[in-house]
């Protein structure tokens, strides 16, 4: 026997696909869609933080400090030696003179007072022995206004009881205690053309063998002939 199914009628199926209709519709309108992400906003944004960036780097450009430039050692054109030389404090600057006869004594006075020199350069260099005496050491440039006047005051200064020019210690110049002159240490000369160099040393102790504390004096005098390229 055939079991006979019912038409489906309209009717029965209508509240099936209205009701889930209806909640769809519901949850469309309870679930409002995401807002869009406004671009004109974010440009305007953008910009103004790059206007902000632009201003403060031109702020810091003219309030940063400056640079204080780095302190370097002032080049001497002296060339390198055995001995190390430091400029005395109490003479910054060479001491200069147009009269050199003034600054000399014995027969060096007597000669650069018929032959008048044209300036007369001085400087005042210390340095230290390996064990640790300090040395003074006098550097004069006489520039006399021929060679052979210059030839003839190296000759004269160069042979004992001639008398010479003052080192700055003898001269007064500078003070130091227990020092009146550097004439009893070592003593150097040399010609370059019109220059006469005029070297003296000497340390306020001396050590208990005299000649070879001469000999040292005399070494260093010969070391210090170089110093006359920081003084002409």
């Amino acid at each position: 026997m055939t079991q006979r199914i019912p038409p489906i009628r309209p009717s029965d199926t209508a509240p099936l696909w209205r009701s889930e209709l209806g909640q769809l519709d519901s949850l469309m309108s309870t679930t409002p869609p995401p807002p869009a992400r406004p671009r004109r906003g974010l440009l305007v944004k953008g910009l103004g933080l790059l206007g902000v960036a632009l201003v403060s780097g031109l702020v810091w450009l003219l309030v940063k400090p400056e640079k204080s430039p780095v302190a370097t050692p002032a080049p001497t054109s002296a060339p390198a030696g055995q001995f190390t030389f430091a400029e005395s404090p109490q003479v910054p600057e060479p001491l200069k003179d147009s009269d050199c006869a003034v600054h000399a004594y014995g027969e060096t006075k007597a000669f650069l007072t018929r032959t008048p020199c044209q300036q007369l350069t001085r400087g005042l260099y210390t340095t230290t022995t390996p064990d640790g005496m300090t040395v003074y050491t006098s550097v004069s440039v006489v520039r006399m206004k021929t060679t052979e006047d210059a030839a003839k005051l190296k000759d004269l200064t160069t042979r004992d009881g001639t008398g010479n020019v003052n080192d700055l210690v003898k001269d007064g110049a500078v003070k130091v205690e227990g020092l009146t002159t550097l004439a009893r240490g070592g003593f150097a000369s040399t010609q370059r053309d019109r220059d006469v160099v005029i070297v003296e040393s000497d340390s306020v102790k001396h050590g208990p063998n005299e000649p070879e504390h001469n000999h040292l004096m005399k070494k260093i005098s010969f070391d210090a002939l170089r110093l006359a390229a920081n003084l002409t």
